[in-house]
């Protein structure tokens, strides 16, 4: 029903804030020292991408390329919220478009606020641009987010 349906999307909404509030007051992972300069010039150039990115929108639309890139891959010294959606028209998932709709508004929302900064990027990865992903990222299934923390690495199975 509708009532459920909204009831589910404030859910979602409020979930979403909340992981980007907790982000916030764990204050992310300590930086290295003695990083090699390489390194250091992948990272710069892996978060002046995103941060171009998210000016332009503030959902970063990701393929299997750039989520081994910018989310599964180190250097990373910024966390990720990731939604895992199906927009296309023939998967006819009403679901998915509302939940979009919800979370670009948190992205913008995070956007506008005063605690904007390269910490933490909002992206979606659509079932027909990045199929890849959904499988190697066992468990995740459609219309569903996840906090890629800072501290946290993917295994290379």
């Amino acid at each position: 029903s509708p009532t459920n349906t909204m009831a589910s999307l404030r859910k979602f909404s409020l979930c979403l804030t909340a992981l980007a509030v907790l982000f916030l007051i764990a204050g992310g992972a300590k930086k290295k020292t003695g990083a090699k300069k390489d390194v250091a010039v992948k990272l710069e150039g892996k978060v002046k991408q995103l941060m171009d990115w998210s000016y332009r929108k503030p959902v970063i639309n990701l393929n299997g390329d750039r989520f081994r890139e910018y989310v599964k891959s180190a250097p990373r010294n910024y966390s990720v919220i990731v939604m895992f959606t199906a927009l296309q028209q023939q998967r006819q998932c009403q679901v998915c478009r509302q939940a979009k709709e919800e979370y670009d508004i948190v992205a913008n929302s995070w956007r506008s606020s005063g605690d904007y900064s390269s910490r933490i990027f909002f992206t979606m990865v659509d079932f027909d641009e990045g199929p890849d992903v959904f499988q190697a990222v066992r468990g995740v299934c459609v219309c569903h987010v996840v906090l890629v923390a800072v501290y946290l690495f993917f295994d290379d199975r």
